[in-house]
């Protein structure tokens, strides 16, 4: 027997009155953008204060979500604030993780725990219906053509000094199963949870929005401003194709093969500029 979803009225600005969307939103967004900006700004400066800024606001906001999921009494506010939470969660797991050797093994150990952690949060959750899907099978051509586009356009709009700061070598090519399973990861979190749980709070752009949003704040953890900047530009077209596809694994098929391309590119670019 199929689990039940639930199935929401889209909010509107007459269903949740003004004085309680902003708190509710800030409480949403505050602790998440504030916390990674905190590690951005420790990428930058190696100061410690950061740090313990950066896990202070993510402790508190995963607090204050907590609270509005146990005891909030409008379902949509205590659906949208689980989905905070566990993106908080998934943030904490990233500073917080120790490694364990090499990086591929710390990367396989990130991938296996956040994947296992959203996995289990989808098949717990009643999720909302987003309704029939609007992308047909002509859209499949998407999944081969777009990524190479998004990989080269990130390329050059993060430049060489992307590439350099994060030393990726002809050896970084053993790296792409797990980059292409992260992005998986990252739309399942962020499309699958995020975006599709803030629907019935802010209807589909305002849910569209906020989720990208998020995203580009998770991705500050990267201590890349720029990069942070393109993942916002990313995350509105993912979630675009995913409210008209209605499927994590055309996204999480897209993304996972532009974090590949993305990664051949700047070993061209490198290897060009030796």
């Amino acid at each position: 027997m199929e689990r039940p979803v639930l199935i929401y009225p889209v909010a509107n600005s007459q269903k949740l009155q003004r004085e309680l969307r902003w708190p509710v939103l800030a409480t949403l967004t505050a602790p998440l953008a504030l916390g990674c900006f905190a590690v951005y700004l420790y990428r930058l400066s190696a100061s410690v204060t950061a740090v313990a800024l950066s896990l202070s606001f993510l402790v508190i906001g995963l607090l204050a979500c907590t609270a509005l999921l146990f005891l909030h009494p409008r379902e949509e506010v205590s659906l949208a604030a689980s989905a905070a939470a566990l993106v908080l969660s998934v943030a904490l797991l990233v500073i917080l993780l120790p490694g364990i050797g090499t990086v591929y093994a710390d990367a396989a150990l990130l991938v296996a725990v956040a994947g296992g952690t959203v996995a289990v949060y989808l098949g717990k959750v009643e999720m909302p219906d987003l309704g029939r899907p609007v992308l047909r099978g002509s859209s499949l051509a998407g999944v081969f053509l777009l990524p190479m586009g998004l990989a080269l356009g990130e390329a050059l709009f993060l430049g060489l000094r992307f590439w350099e700061s994060y030393h990726i070598s002809p050896s970084t090519i053993f790296l792409v199963p797990m980059l292409a399973a992260w992005g998986f990861v990252e739309e399942a979190l962020f499309r699958g949870v995020l975006l599709r749980s803030s629907v019935p709070l802010l209807g589909r752009r305002g849910a569209l929005v906020l989720s990208s949003f998020l995203y580009a704040s998770f991705m500050l953890l990267w201590g890349s401003l720029p990069f942070a900047l393109f993942s916002f530009l990313l995350g509105l077209l993912m979630g675009f194709l995913y409210l008209g596809s209605r499927s994590l694994m055309y996204v999480g098929t897209i993304h996972a093969l532009t974090d590949t391309w993305m990664v051949i590119a700047f070993i061209v670019l490198g290897m060009g500029a030796i």
